[in-house]
């Protein structure tokens, strides 16, 4: 549980607060009797949030004008104290820290909140701490206190779907649907994994429709026609195999002309580079005086000049070529091994049957046609038969999950009727929460749709979640029970104090204006007395007037 919250910021009338302590159950931070605003009621609560992992603090009025600060915190676990500071100006880390203030180590963000939820024993199949615990921590600032819409972490901006699905890990049956899920998961992917094979061509795509599946299945019928009436036409018997292996004969001498071309190449490539590096530019005796007998007008001093600049960039390219030539040669010598492997698998096949060109042309442009057509066909029904299966995972998804979320809102309506019953007296109807779909619910009390009605009903929510299920806290601002009648709230404030295992924090004021039992109430479990000015939460208030 949370044990303690300190910070050096916090004052009062000008010294230094002493660290604000809590225990089990019910934890007030108490308002002036006048109901005072703007005095760090809702400020605490956020502080509360924050040192439970959450960030709407960040953003608060108290950062903006005191600056980045550090929040000092303890938890405690099976009598074992673990204390903690977390910095406004690195919130994505936790230090734990000893008895002494002395850095022990420093924790994500996200490893501290998975050690919280260890700890509070909430590590179930499909839970997240923050993701869970931010929704019942109804604080100004968080926009999570829609009384229509209380499973929902801000209100209309998280869809119903995800609220519903924190609620079923919340109530330990995600495992029920969880094989569910993941089928339809697999079914999903496989449809994924069919589409991108098709978009890349990796296979063949599909027919549009059953019209064009039927019509492929007629042209194949009539192409298989016409390639018997071609295999029954030769002067020889036909044999299927030895066409096949005079198609491949073909294929392959193409294949290894293609190659041999590409080595031809390679080699000439190598000849120039090689000739280039053993006899370089630069002219030799003979050549000068066979130019001199042609051109007797030449300047041969001019011509060595040019000749001596070319070969230094002769000498400049030399390791160039030399590099090329290595690359040309490790470039020739697969090819030479394709040829002979070609020549080899050639010589294999020997067809014992000849065939005409015409005739090889005409069978094979059938078979590409037949087949293409069979692809296409089977590409359509393998897309069928995947969204079949999508389908039919889905179905049985929502079937197990409709029986989970009626288990659920059984147990949620019941909880809520017993406590609605305390609070009215049994005489107001309960709130009913009705989760229609997996993705759907509505929230309401019925015949009364009055403000403080639904407020109280949102409130009735929380108890019965905290109630039944592992959510280890809670925490209510003051701005919740506003429109609440005075008798109501003095019902809530004893339920409230009925809990002695978990953790309730509320923001509370004008104590004075509750029955003598409700006074005592608050008395017994403030945890901190919060006023004006001095008697603020950080001893000043900057909402007043500067003075001149």
């Amino acid at each position: 549980m949370l044990k303690k919250i300190s910070c050096e910021l916090f004052k009062v009338n000008g010294q230094k607060r002493r660290p604000i302590r809590f225990h089990k159950g019910l934890n007030i931070i108490l308002g002036g009797g006048t109901g005072v605003n703007s005095i760090g009621k809702s400020t605490m609560l956020l502080i509360i949030d924050f040192v439970f992992g959450g960030n709407t603090y960040l953003s608060s009025d108290a950062v903006k004008q005191l600056g980045n600060h550090n929040i000092e915190f303890v938890f405690e676990f099976d009598s074992i104290e673990y204390r903690f500071v977390r910095s406004t100006a690195q919130a994505n880390s936790i230090i734990r820290v000893d008895e002494n203030d002395n850095i022990l180590n420093e924790i994500d963000l996200q490893d501290f909140t998975d050690w919280l939820c260890k700890k509070y024993k909430m590590d179930l199949p499909g839970l997240k701490f923050r993701n869970t615990i931010s929704r019942f921590f109804r604080i100004y600032g968080k926009k999570n206190y829609d009384e229509f819409r209380p499973l929902q972490d801000t209100g209309q901006s998280e869809n119903q779907e995800k609220a519903i699905r924190v609620l079923v890990a919340l109530y330990n049956q995600y495992a029920e649907i969880e094989a569910f899920e993941q089928q339809l998961k697999t079914a999903e992917a496989r449809i994924d994994a069919f589409r991108k094979a098709r978009r890349y061509q990796f296979i063949p795509s599909a027919v549009d429709g059953m019209k064009k599946y039927e019509e492929n299945i007629q042209i194949i019928s009539e192409l298989k026609r016409k390639k018997s009436e071609l295999e029954l036409s030769g002067d020889q018997s036909f044999s299927e195999e030895e066409v096949k292996k005079a198609e491949q004969t073909n294929e392959l001498r193409m294949a290894i002309q293609d190659a041999r071309r590409k080595l031809r190449h390679k080699e000439n490539d190598l000849h120039l580079i090689n000739l280039n590096l053993t006899q370089g530019v630069y002219p030799t005796e003979a050549d000068l005086k066979n130019l001199q007998e042609f051109f007797p007008e030449a300047n041969l001093a001019k011509i060595l000049d040019v000749e001596r600049f070319h070969n230094k960039i002769q000498a400049i390219l030399h390791d160039e070529l030399e590099a090329e030539q290595e690359k040309i040669k490790e470039e020739i010598q697969p090819l030479r091994e394709v040829i002979e492997s070609l020549q080899k698998e050639l010589e294999n096949i020997q067809p014992s049957m000849a065939f005409s060109q015409e005739f090889l042309n005409t069978y094979t442009e059938l078979d590409r046609r037949i087949h293409k057509l069979e692809d296409e066909n089977e590409a359509f029904e393998t897309r069928n038969r995947l969204q079949n299966e999508k389908k039919q995972a889905s179905d049985r998804l929502k079937s197990q999950t409709g029986m989970v979320l009626n288990e659920i809102n059984s147990k949620v309506n019941s909880s809520m009727a017993e406590i609605s019953d305390v609070v009215s007296q049994g005489l107001d109807n309960p709130p009913v929460l009705n989760i229609k779909e997996y993705n759907s619910y509505s929230f309401e009390t019925p015949k009364d749709t009055g403000t403080g009605t639904n407020f109280k009903g949102m409130l009735i929510y929380d108890l019965a979640t905290l109630r039944n299920t592992v959510l280890p806290a809670m925490a209510h601002d003051s701005l919740l029970f506003v429109n609440i009648s005075y008798e109501t709230v003095e019902r809530i404030l004893q339920l409230y104090a009925n809990e002695t295992d978990k953790q309730i924090f509320i923001a509370f004021d004008r104590a004075d204006s509750y029955d003598r039992e409700a006074q005592d109430i608050v008395k017994k479990n403030t945890v901190l007395k919060l006023d004006n000015d001095e008697e603020a939460l950080f001893g000043w208030k900057w909402s007043r007037k500067e003075t001149p």
